[in-house]
Order: C-alpha cells, then sequence, then structure tokens
C-alpha cells in the first residue's frame, strides 16, 4: 500500500529526514515513534504532501504519489496543531463535507459517519457547531472527518490529545475494528506509548531523521529486558550479596540504598527472594514490574546515542 523509498528532508542544510525507508500494508496499525525533532512530523506532512521532500519517493499501491491524481482520496488525517475542521460546521457536516470533497456520498457514507459520530460520544453535540466544542470534542469532530469516509490509509498525530480515557478506549475500539473488518491502515504518532503498545502490531522509531527500528512490538522489547526488580532500603552488603546470586542475562544498578535489577525471566530473581526470607530482610519497597514499550524506546535511543 504505503512505501517510502529512501525518502530524505533537509531545512537550510539541516537534515530531517535521512535515507528513511518503510512499508505499510493493508489493515496495518504502525506505530511512528520519536521525540521531538525526530523527524515524525517531516514524515507525516511529506505522506500528506503537505511539503516536497528532496529525494527518494513516496509510493502508494504502487504509484508515486507526486504524480498521482487521485491519492488524496485514499488517505485521511488528523494533524497535530492544526484545526483538521471547518470550526463553523457541526461535526458531522464537516464529516459530509470531507468526504465529498473526496468523491464520496450516499447513504453508505452517511451511515458511517451516524454510526462514528455515536462512537466517539458526539450525538449529545450534534448540533453544536465545532468552534463552540470542548478541546477533547474539537479532536473528536476531526476523528470522525479523517475517518467518515473511510480512507484506506489513516494519519493520525496524537490522537488521544485532549481525550477521556472511556474515548480513548472507543478509539481503540473503532481502530482495531477498521483494520480488521476493512482492512484499513493506520499511521500514528503519539507520546501515549501504553495507547500504542495497546493497538499497535508495528513500530518505527526515527531518532534526529534515521529510522532506528522498524519491526513489532515484541521486537522491540526483545532488545531490553522484559522485567525489573525495586529493592530498598539495603545495606551495601545485602546488596553484594543479592548481587551474587543473579545468573543468566540482567542488569544491576544500586543508587545510595535502593537496588534496580532488569532481567529476562522471573525464575531469575528467586534466588533473591529466597535470600530476604532467610535472612529475614523485609524491605519497604519491593516490586517487581514487566517493562513497557516506552522503556523499551528510551532504551533504544539511548543505546544508538551512547
Amino acid at each position: 500500500m504505503l512505501e517510502l523509498q529512501g525518502v530524505s528532508k533537509a531545512y537550510a542544510g539541516s537534515p530531517a529526514l535521512q535515507d528513511v525507508s518503510f512499508s505499510i500494508e493493508p489493515g496495518e496499525i504502525v506505530a511512528l515513534l520519536g521525540a521531538n525533532g525526530s523527524g515524525k512530523t517531516t514524515t507525516v506532512q511529506s505522506i500528506c504532501r503537505l511539503i516536497e521532500w528532496d529525494s527518494g519517493d513516496i509510493l502508494f499501491n504502487q504509484n508515486p504519489t507526486r504524480s498521482s491524481t487521485d491519492y488524496f482520496r485514499h488517505i485521511g488525517a488528523v494533524l497535530g496543531g492544526c484545526r483538521n475542521t471547518n470550526w463553523r460546521l457541526t461535526a458531522s457536516a464537516n464529516a459530509r463535507y470531507f468526504a465529498q470533497v473526496r468523491g464520496f456520498k450516499g447513504s453508505d457514507v452517511l451511515a458511517n459517519i451516524t454510526r462514528l459520530q455515536t462512537q466517539l460520544g458526539l450525538d449529545e453535540h450534534a448540533q453544536k457547531e465545532v468552534m463552540k466544542l470542548s478541546t477533547g470534542n474539537k479532536q473528536k469532530a476531526a476523528l470522525l472527518s479523517a475517518l467518515g469516509y473511510s480512507p484506506e490509509l489513516v494519519l493520525l498525530d496524537e490522537p488521544t490529545l485532549g481525550l477521556d480515557f472511556t474515548t480513548v478506549n472507543e478509539l481503540q475500539t473503532i481502530i482495531k475494528s477498521q483494520a480488521s473488518e476493512q482492512h484499513q491502515s493506520f499511521l500514528i504518532t503519539s507520546h501515549d506509548l501504553s495507547f500504542i503498545e495497546n493497538i499497535c502490531t508495528r513500530v518505527l522509531v526515527l531518532d534526529h531523521g534515521r529510522l532506528l527500528f522498524a519491526g513489532d512490538i515484541a521486537e522491540l522489547k526483545a532488545q531490553m529486558f522484559s522485567h525489573e526488580l525495586k529493592l530498598a532500603p539495603l545495606t551495601p552488603a545485602q546488596m553484594e550479596s543479592i548481587h551474587s546470586l543473579w545468573e543468566g542475562r540482567f542488569q544491576i544498578r544500586a543508587d545510595e540504598q535502593c537496588l534496580s535489577i532488569q532481567f529476562d525471566t522471573p525464575a531469575q530473581c528467586l534466588p533473591t527472594m529466597t535470600y530476604l526470607h532467610e535472612q529475614q530482610i523485609a524491605p519497604e519497597h519491593c516490586t517487581i514490574n514487566a517493562l513497557s514499550v516506552e522503556q523499551a524506546y528510551q532504551h533504544l535511543v539511548a543505546e544508538e546515542r551512547a
């Protein structure tokens, strides 16, 4: 469906994208991660044809987007920092307008817009102009316009911004349903990495305009440890004794009276738990947590910059 081939872009001689290549297939939900200045916005704006890139190519269904006459009929977008809607129209009127601009109309389109409006919790605001909606509901109206005509590819830049927990969960359901049933593809940028972890099948990581990683979330998390044990307070002697108990792949960090151990399998921490029990040591703080995709992302970027 969508393919970037060696795309590069520079501003005043400073590279924003450097030879970026990746593809998105029908029905995929892909996350684009990166810190501010990593190249996420430039990538999304290039795909939307809002800016011209310097070299490389962007293909949609194997056709160059620069020369395509109907490319915009196949994509929808909610872009961060943009209104995305006409504020003097209602949410549904916006969705109908943007569908018609792209050549989509009829009962099926209207039914889809009505269904999505209900799922997004906008029915009670159906008669309000977008300018009179709350920040969260303005975001919902933008989402309705992007999804209303069922484009093949949807680009969502910070889609959960301003949304309450209920709507975030509903949005997850909508995206998963559209991807599995309608084979819509989604490229999502978000700082809400728990949202990314719950919904995305694949992850792209950008840093300083370069693509550091492209793979599924399990692959990303496999590049680091799976669990973390934290114990505090402990004496230096207790820390040394615990350190000697560990086998396999692990990483230990000691900070004053706190010991943090990252490791692969739960069984690795059993000797430590046995030691604490036998020595009658009861740390005030003792936790074992699974490490998240956010921590995996931070680890990957830190390793690359080291």
